[in-house]
């Protein structure tokens, strides 16, 4: 019974992770959502619920959950796996998961057949993106995230895009480009930062609007007000 809808492409042998490297692959719960596509909060129900397993790994005094490559796989193949499989069923693939090489591009478990080629290959796809969105942010002094060769801070532009089109955001801040928005925007995505939400529009286009809503104009009857000492 074959459950998943891929097809086998003749690789020979070739596997879809490089350059990236099994070892190399161990993930945050959040970059794993972004890897597969899925919400944070459903790769955090996952590992709650021990439908797979996280390790946990310290950085200073924060412990992170990570996951590596089987646990992606199984999340990627997981929609389809829910609807067909026990939850016995579903713990059966994901063990057998764990035992398969990178390399293997197909999974068999009894009976049932999974075909991984283009499942590795869109995971392989997100994980290259999601290094090429790391390689565009930098750091500033205080150690917030900025976008290289521009020193603008990455969580402002982002949240610029909920009331600014890429277009006005880029013609606000020279030197940014369309490509720099998007990384901003996905990588706030992935490490979301804590606290207020930042200004959904620029200071220059607040000011604008401001101005064109009449907020600054002066009521009155017309007459002049006369200097009045102070004694």
């Amino acid at each position: 019974m074959a459950l998943a809808s891929t097809i086998i492409h003749p690789y020979f042998g070739m596997t879809l992770w490089e350059p990236l490297g099994e070892s190399a692959v161990s993930l945050t719960l959040n970059e794993a959502g972004y890897v597969v596509e899925q919400s944070n909060t459903a790769i955090n129900r996952a590992v709650d619920r021990g439908v797979i397993k996280a390790k946990l790994q310290r950085r200073g005094k924060t412990r992170l959950r990570k996951v590596g490559p089987a646990e992606l796989r199984f999340l990627a193949i997981s929609g389809e796996v829910e609807r067909k499989l026990t939850p016995a069923g579903r713990r059966k693939v994901y063990e057998a998961m764990r035992r398969l090489s990178t390399d293997a591009h197909r999974l068999e478990v009894g009976v049932m057949s999974f075909q991984l080629v283009d499942v590795d290959r869109r995971i392989a796809e997100r994980l290259k993106r999601l290094q090429e969105i790391k390689t565009l942010v930098g750091e500033a002094a205080d150690a917030e995230p900025v976008l290289r060769g521009v020193n603008v801070p990455v969580y402002e532009i982002a949240a610029l895009t909920r009331g600014q089109t890429v277009a006005e955001i880029v013609e606000d801040y020279p030197g940014l480009t369309p490509a720099q928005v998007e990384a901003a925007v996905e990588y706030a995505q992935v490490y979301p930062k804590a606290g207020r939400p930042l200004p959904a529009r620029s200071l220059k286009r607040m000011l604008s609007d401001m101005a064109t809503s009449g907020a600054w104009d002066v009521e009155g009857d017309g007459e002049p007000i006369e200097p009045r000492q102070i004694p």
